[in-house]
């Protein structure tokens, strides 16, 4: 029994930790790093580079093979030799007197069959080959290199993405979760109201009219409160799927709208001056024109001879019975060489090259010239959005202290039965239109300065 009671409070305690599972900004956005599946195929793609150029330096580097060949011949070829022997002895016999010249025989091509080798072949031999040099290797190796880098400073760019929707997605959150403050906060504020209403209009007081108005204005919110709950659910489900997180499993967001303000120094965020080189957009463009520049050098290396050397080691045995120790011993092959091929004529096949590499050249200035005009643009937009939505969060922020005196005069009036009902709805009206409207305009403020942060590549 004792045993039941532990497994059940382990259980339960397990369900409150996943239900307590927070986050802050900082820990979402590392979260999602470290889960978003397009980062893993980045991750993927350097690795690969990385084996490319494993496989690419396995060019310069000396190879050695081993070979074993074994032939055995059941009949030995016959090689046919021109008949050279006849005619020298035949001339000897008539030189001599002992044939007469009618016995010769007439001249003949066949030649004479003759058998050379051994039933048993068995050849045992090792073979080095080296390239010595070739430049058009080491500058491909320079490049599978510099094309590693570009993967890798490739990667950074869709992260930057997922830190700045991530950021927004969680901002949203907390957005929502203020608004639902502000609407429970504003319904129990008009729930007393409505009981003090109630009462004054069973003395006789007040209209039934301005009981209805007010319950009117309960539900209504309490409508919005019911479609906030549900927009604040939605806020969570993006904000899960922008972090990689499993949308069946709850998360708390942890932060405070209101800090987040505190801790950036709005005057001083517009004075920041943009560095194009904190931008993963622009160090991808740099490694390729290095990679640019390196096209027109690798065309250039073309032009000039490579050599290959090369060694080889063997030893062969012929026999005619493969074990027989006293027939022939092994015999011994070895070479060593080198060989120079130089490049004479391609039929202008790296003048053609050279056209595109250089054509490649001016592409990427082109690119750069533009990603530099680009994001001059990005900056200036976003600083100028800034600007507007710190302005409007000031002047949000004075309307909602006015609609909140107007709405508190408001009530104060009719309470004391100088002031309409008509009047105090049009205040509360006002009063909640002036909070959103500042709830809204701290969201847009905290967009736009994750927005700014991106342009200047500060995520």
């Amino acid at each position: 029994m004792n045993k039941l009671i532990t497994l059940i409070f382990l259980l339960f305690l397990g369900v409150n930790l996943i239900a307590q599972q927070s986050f802050t900004l900082e820990q979402a956005t590392e979260y999602a790093i470290q889960n978003n599946n397009q980062l893993k195929l980045e991750q993927n793609a350097v690795q690969e580079a990385e084996g490319n150029i494993l496989e690419y330096k396995s060019i310069g580097i000396p190879k050695l093979n081993g070979s074993v060949s074994y032939k055995y011949f059941p009949d030995i070829p016959t090689v046919i030799f021109p008949d050279f022997i006849s005619p020298a002895i035949d001339g000897k016999l008539v030189g001599y007197s002992l044939i007469d010249p009618s016995q010769v025989p007439p001249p003949s091509s066949a030649g004479q069959p003759a058998q050379f080798g051994t039933s048993n072949d068995l050849t045992a031999g090792l073979e080095l080959q080296a390239l010595l040099f070739d430049g058009s290797f080491f500058v491909g190796l320079e490049a599978q290199k510099l094309y590693r880098d570009l993967v890798a400073k490739q990667a950074k760019v869709p992260e930057l993405d997922i830190k700045m929707n991530v950021q927004k997605a969680f901002l949203a959150v907390l957005i929502a979760q203020r608004n639902r403050e502000t609407f429970v906060k504003n319904i129990s504020n008009l729930e007393n109201t409505l009981r003090e209403t109630s009462a004054i209009y069973e003395n006789g007081f007040v209209e039934k009219l301005d009981v209805d108005r007010l319950e009117l204005s309960l539900n209504n919110l309490q409508l919005e409160l019911n479609k906030i709950d549900r927009l604040i659910q939605l806020s969570y489900n993006l904000l899960k799927f922008q972090m990689s997180y499993p949308i069946d499993q709850p998360i708390v967001a942890e932060g405070n709208l209101d800090a987040m303000l505190v801790a950036n120094d709005l005057g001083e965020v517009v004075k920041e001056e943009l560095n194009i080189s904190q931008r993963p957009e622009y160090e991808v463009i740099l490694v390729g024109e290095e990679l640019a520049d390196l096209g027109i050098k690798n065309v250039k290396a073309g032009y000039l001879p490579n050599v290959v050397g090369f060694a080889s080691y063997s030893q062969q045995l012929q026999r005619n019975d493969l074990f027989d120790k006293n027939d022939n011993p092994w015999f011994t092959i070895s070479v060593v060489g080198a060989t120079l091929n130089l490049p004479i004529f391609d039929g202008f096949e790296k003048k053609a090259k050279m056209q595109k590499a250089k054509l490649e050249v001016e592409k990427v200035a082109i690119q750069k010239a533009e990603f530099e005009r680009s994001v001059s643009l990005e900056v200036q937009n976003a600083k100028t959005a800034f600007l507007n939505a710190v302005q409007t969060v000031e002047i949000t922020k004075k309307s909602q202290e006015l609609a909140e005196e107007i709405y508190r005069v408001s009530q104060i009036k009719y309470k004391e039965g100088v002031g309409s009902s008509l009047e105090l709805t049009q205040a509360e009206r006002e009063l909640y239109a002036a909070q959103s409207a500042s709830t809204n305009a701290l969201y847009e403020l905290l967009v736009a300065k994750t927005d700014l942060d991106k342009a200047l590549g500060k995520l």
